[in-house]
């Protein structure tokens, strides 16, 4: 399915996020997530049960095909939804839609608050911490540290996913210093730990971030910087398990490296870049997750429970 026949699909008040997503300008699973849940509520609302349903599917599969593709979270989050709305007893539709988002999210903010807790522990006796590309459970977790904090945030140019930190780490009284990605090794001397969020992890313990989170993960490691990656358990991709890999991801990032270029040069060049990499688990001190603080070689035993609780 298409964008455009996907997109008529929505009613007029959430057709913005719909945009919003397929373009790029809204980042983070987890806003997506929350996005595309109310495209839900919102079909609902808006249709009678039998076109709601289909409808509902329809942009179900668009985003987990598309989305999905990066971020498994999409696709786990999205069926999670769509199973407690399939086993809900409320005979109205539109309600039954609204309380199985309501319940997963209850849940959801649940495993962030645990997360939100861990990290906190984590920074007790850390004053400089180095976050790299947008993620909005990292951005919780420095925001609600409870301590000032000094935060280098390096601009990740593939998406520009270091900006969207910024004015919330602000908010939250922090010392900012917003940096090129390229120059993340002359200051990383000062910092005492660095997060990243994760798109997608696979149960080995490799996780998948925007292109940079690999070269911070080496430089991480050689300079004896503990490099944690915050995420619910929601982001695994099981997949791996079966031999089924997530595709390598590229992106022309003509519009964000040339956008002042002439165009007639602009023609001439390959702006083509891979976009998503992942990192390897031995560059990984520990995942921190609602199930608590996990070196990356223990994850396979906390995806194969959280399988089994399903």
């Amino acid at each position: 399915m298409n964008v455009e026949e996907t997109r008529s699909c929505l009613p007029e008040s959430v057709k913005q996020s719909f945009d919003d997503i397929v373009s790029g300008r809204s980042l983070g699973a987890s806003n997506h997530i929350k996005m595309i849940s109310h495209m839900y509520a919102e079909i609902a609302k808006e249709n009678d049960e039998a076109t709601a349903k289909e409808y509902i599917e329809k942009v179900g599969q668009f985003f987990k095909k598309t989305r999905g593709e990066s971020s498994y979270a999409i696709v786990n989050a999205l069926e999670k939804v769509e199973k407690l709305i399939e086993n809900s007893s409320e005979e109205n539709y539109a309600v039954r839609v609204e309380s199985a988002i309501n319940t997963y999210f209850a849940q959801a903010d649940q495993d962030v608050e645990k997360i939100l807790l861990y990290t906190d522990r984590l920074l007790k006796d850390k004053n400089t911490v180095m976050i790299y590309d947008y993620s909005s459970t990292v951005e919780k977790a420095v925001a609600k540290c409870s301590h000032k904090l000094k935060v280098y945030i390096p601009e990740s140019r593939v998406i520009n996913g270091g900006f969207p930190f910024v004015e919330g780490i602000v908010n939250a009284g922090h010392e900012v210093c917003f940096i090129p990605d390229a120059s993340m090794l002359t200051v990383l001397d000062e910092v005492d730990i660095a997060f990243i969020g994760a798109e997608t992890f696979y149960s080995d313990g490799t996780a998948f971030n925007t292109v940079g989170s690999d070269i911070l993960a080496e430089l991480c490691m050689y300079h004896n910087v503990p490099y944690y990656v915050l995420t619910p358990m929601l982001k695994n991709d099981i997949r791996a398990m079966y031999g089924i890999y997530k595709p390598v991801l590229t992106k022309d990032l003509v519009d964000t490296m040339a956008k002042n270029w002439k165009n007639e040069l602009k023609e001439k060049v390959n702006f083509t870049s891979i976009e998503l990499v992942g990192v390897d688990p031995k560059w990984i001190t520990g995942y921190v997750t609602e199930k608590g603080i996990i070196k990356a070689t223990d994850l396979l035993y906390f995806v194969y429970q959280e399988g089994k609780d399903a």
